[in-house]
């Protein structure tokens, strides 16, 4: 008795004909009929009856069916197991990532990683979201992070940190002694903000729209740095991620809450209905379980 054997025999109960069965396991119908015949004989039973119309499953045959479709499986997981084995020994992963990322602790995530898998190779290419999401779209990536991911019928969305946006300011700046601040206030202020392609941009600006004004863009500056020196010399204000605001020295800066809310989300996206590498599927599961772990841990 063979391997193959079995897969035939499931072949031919599920189609209840040779010729289709044949078909789909692209083999002569000659080949297969002889194959069946040899492996009756082996067991000493019919497993199947054959009419001009139809081939039917005899009693022994069902017997035999449900025994090789568990062998099948068991063997099938078996071969699983392994590529899961090889692929997190020696396994690649290609992830998109924001220039921003490690202000939103990922790179804690991607080292921790590591750590645990180091046989996997992690490459890295950077840009902005809608370069990101182009990326994942082309397979150019596995998966990228990135923030504001709206619904898309092609991609996965796991949503892994959320944040609000700040107002900072230049410390002699009249709003830098606010604790808050309402989004309609600062109508008059000139902005420093990041690229139009970025999240942040996008929020802000929707944002902006439905307090009744569009914001006076001075400089767009996607580099933080950049942007908090225009800050320190007065030239305007600027609108950070809480969490990349509070990751550089407040010289001569002060930071204040902006009022509604405008969230930021960090998310790790995949494209939607594709047969991912193993080791691609352990990262999702693993990053989304660290995501909910770092949540506990801020509670």
């Amino acid at each position: 008795m063979e391997l193959h054997q079995l897969e035939y025999v499931v072949a031919v109960a599920k189609h209840q004909s040779f010729t289709r069965a044949a078909s789909e396991i692209n083999i002569s119908q000659s080949s297969l009929s002889q194959q069946i015949k040899k492996l009756e004989e082996e067991l000493g039973v019919k497993l199947f009856e054959r009419t001009t119309r139809k081939v039917k499953m005899t009693n022994a045959g069902n017997a035999f069916l449900a025994h090789a479709q568990k062998v099948l499986m068991e063997i099938n997981q078996s071969k699983k197991t392994i590529r899961e084995y090889l692929s997190v020994s020696r396994g690649r992963i290609k992830l998109g990532v924001l220039p921003v990322i490690g202000h939103f602790r990922i790179t804690s995530l991607l080292a921790n990683f590591q750590r645990n898998y180091p046989g996997v190779k992690m490459e890295f290419r950077e840009g902005e979201c809608n370069e990101l999401l182009q990326m994942v779209m082309a397979s150019r990536v596995h998966a990228a992070f990135i923030s504001e991911a709206s619904e898309n019928p092609h991609i996965n969305i796991h949503r892994l940190i959320k944040d609000h946006a700040v107002l900072v300011v230049n410390s002699m700046h009249p709003l830098a002694a606010r604790d808050s601040i309402e989004l309609a206030e600062l109508a008059r202020e000139k902005f420093i903000l990041a690229h139009p392609s970025s999240g942040l941009y996008k929020n802000f600006a929707k944002a902006c729209a439905a307090a009744g004004f569009e914001p006076d863009i001075l400089y767009h500056c996607n580099q933080v740095e950049t942007s908090l020196e225009l800050v320190r010399e007065n030239l305007g204000v600027t609108v950070l991620s809480s969490q990349v605001a509070q990751r550089y020295s407040k010289r001569d800066i002060a930071i204040t809450k902006i009022l509604p809310e405008i969230p930021r989300r960090i998310s790790l996206v995949t494209l939607k209905d594709t047969e991912h590498e193993p080791v691609v599927n352990i990262f999702i599961k693993y990053a989304v379980n660290w995501a909910s772990e770092l949540k506990k841990q801020n509670q």
